[in-house]
């Protein structure tokens, strides 16, 4: 079960990215299309191990599954900052967060003719750890029209980045299969180019000291370089785990929303302002009844 551990600390470092994220969507990237473009161009770094011999003449129909998990990843992250900017985070995460597993679920038993399904004691803790990750930060169901479609979008472009990633895991070894990847995401990255707004700001200049409104700065890479650790280690635990068992790792994210809440409580006592909010007795009962079904979900999978 090296595979949970390794999921772990990658949502560990996606919830420290999150809290990045809190600055850069209150303005600072105000157009997901930048910010997907920026997040599939940082993909490329990946490309670097190919002077190292990772690179492997795949079948066409691997390389065809990279490529598309690749570019699911990236269009996956647009779909989920429109929904973002369209709609309160507090109800369009765990919307995201719930349906994206759902859909790995599925998506993994229809790729694999129903031969990867979890057994009965791991379909349990699946349930738990989604029904934990959407107590943690939902506040209803209310989805405002003109974000419906970004909504439903993202899970099912963020599931299908997992299920390929896993049938190209199953066929290559890891770094090789990642490489490979990488070119989905960048292919993706550039089609946000065709947008003049967006060509704008990315091949702007101005002079020292100033920036082109959009552009992102030193924070949106510390972000992107914690990301892209956890995406790493994410892509890694996919690779470790069992066909059946990578929907988990969807089903997992509820660590990452367990983990922000534990760290904005630190945070507000030194920047009130901007992680303080005020949660009446209900909501943090909750949250902790919400953070024991996560902890449960994960027991059970660490005990099968």
């Amino acid at each position: 079960m090296v595979w949970i551990f390794v999921a772990l600390a990658a949502f560990s470092l996606f919830a420290a990215m999150a809290l990045i994220d809190k600055f850069l969507l209150s303005g600072k990237v105000g157009d997901p299309r930048i910010y997907a473009f920026y997040v599939g161009i940082l993909s490329s770094a990946a490309l670097l191990l190919l002077p190292f011999g990772f690179w492997t003449k795949p079948a066409p129909a691997v390389f065809g599954w990279a490529f598309l998990a690749g570019a699911a990843q990236i269009y996956g992250n647009f779909f989920y900052f429109s929904a973002l900017k369209r709609m309160e985070a507090a109800r369009a995460v765990p919307v995201v967060g719930s349906l994206t597993p759902i859909g790995a679920f599925f998506l993994t038993a229809a790729v694999s003719g129903g031969a990867a399904v979890l057994n009965q004691k791991e379909m349990a803790g699946f349930f738990l750890l989604i029904l934990g990750g959407w107590m943690i930060m939902a506040r209803g169901i209310s989805i405002k029209k003109e974000a419906i479609l970004f909504v439903l979008a993202a899970p099912l472009f963020f599931a299908a980045n997992t299920v390929a990633a896993k049938l190209v895991y199953l066929q290559l070894p890891f770094l090789n299969g990642f490489l490979l990847m990488a070119f989905g995401s960048v292919a993706a990255a550039i089609t946000f180019l065709a947008s003049k707004s967006v060509r704008r700001t990315v091949f702007s200049f101005r002079r020292a000291g100033q920036r082109a409104k959009g552009k992102p700065g030193g924070l949106f890479f510390l972000g992107q370089a914690l990301g892209a650790s956890a995406f790493l280690l994410q892509s890694f635990a996919v690779s470790l785990a069992p066909q059946a068992s990578v929907p988990a790792i969807n089903a997992m994210a509820g660590v990452q929303y367990g983990l922000i809440f534990i760290f904005s409580l630190f945070l507000a006592r030194r920047w009130p302002e901007i992680f303080g909010a005020r949660l009446a007795p209900a909501d943090l009962v909750q949250k902790i009844a919400a953070i024991l079904l996560i902890a449960a979900g994960l027991a059970i999978f660490a005990a099968n």
